[in-house]
């Protein structure tokens, strides 16, 4: 059986909580862009900020696995290392705008908490059969 799920009271299952924070992180950083777009900030149409964090949270909840763990570690590596050279994130935290701040502040903090969260995660994982 595999740690990410065990019995709990009222026949309910519990996730490992670096799982369930790296959950958190993927959805958090989905709102804080559209937080961004919301504020003005110049994204595509379907921002892939949204839709990447949200496919694989979605994929982390339908199979929990070394493999769907991995993912959203990729997922806050690669965005994060873009958030941080694009002069995009400094733009927007010049920019006065409250609303941009606090949401760019936002994914920052996402992309900081899904990386540790999920590395802790993955280091975690003890599935016996992946």
């Amino acid at each position: 059986m595999a740690h990410t799920k065990s019995t709990r009271e009222g026949g309910g299952t519990a996730r490992l909580p670096a799982v369930t924070a790296t959950l958190a992180a993927l959805l958090l950083l989905a709102v804080s862009i559209v937080g961004q777009v919301a504020a003005g900030a110049d994204y595509p149409a379907v921002p892939p900020g949204v839709v990447i964090p949200l496919g694989a949270a979605v994929l982390l909840l339908w199979r929990t696995n070394r493999w769907t763990i991995g993912l959203p570690l990729a997922v806050g590596l690669l965005i994060g290392v873009g958030a941080l050279v694009t002069p995009n994130t400094g733009d927007h935290l010049a920019s006065g705008d409250t609303a941009l701040v606090v949401s760019t502040v936002a994914e920052l903090v996402a992309l900081a908490g899904l990386v540790v969260a999920a590395a802790a995660a993955a280091l975690l994982w003890k599935g016996a059969r992946d």
